[in-house]
């Protein structure tokens, strides 16, 4: 288990993108495998410890659930929820954000219609080929990843 554990770390943060939840959910895990009668061979062992990890993470995400659902407004951990730095002076238009982050409102339209409507149509309308229209979505898009990366 001990040599399988940098990789069985690795696979359960690629799930859940948190290290305390991670450090958690590997706990868990390395708690029931040694529990468990598992596989001899060490390939073996990880890919049944890859298992146990989906059964404690699905477990986790529908405790999870179950806490948020069960939440009142008057529960005064509510307040650890709202964003404290969100008023209204702080509220940016979701629409804004992608003109700014696209570089101006000619691409936001393109791509926000682009979910709407089918690509083929899009790019019978631009004079584009369907691959040329996905190519220039693509760079819009790396674009914008570009420009939200650097501020």
């Amino acid at each position: 288990m001990i040599s399988g554990m940098p990789a069985l770390r690795r696979y359960v943060h690629r799930r859940v993108g948190d290290r305390d939840t991670t450090d958690e959910i590997v706990q868990e895990v390395s708690l029931r495998a040694m529990e468990g009668n598992g596989p001899d061979d060490a390939d073996g062992f990880l890919a049944w410890c890859y298992g146990i990890a989906r059964h404690v993470i699905g477990l986790e995400w529908r405790r999870r659930r179950r806490a948020r659902a069960q939440l009142t407004l008057e529960d005064p951990s509510v307040e650890g929820l709202h964003d404290p730095m969100a008023g209204p002076d702080r509220v940016v238009d979701a629409r804004v954000s992608l003109e700014r982050a696209l570089g101006n409102g000619d691409n936001a339209a393109l791509l926000v219609r682009h979910y709407v409507g089918t690509s083929r149509d899009l790019a019978g309308e631009l004079g584009l080929t369907p691959t040329a229209f996905r190519m220039r979505l693509m760079r819009f898009r790396s674009s914008a990843r570009a420009r939200h990366g650097g501020e």
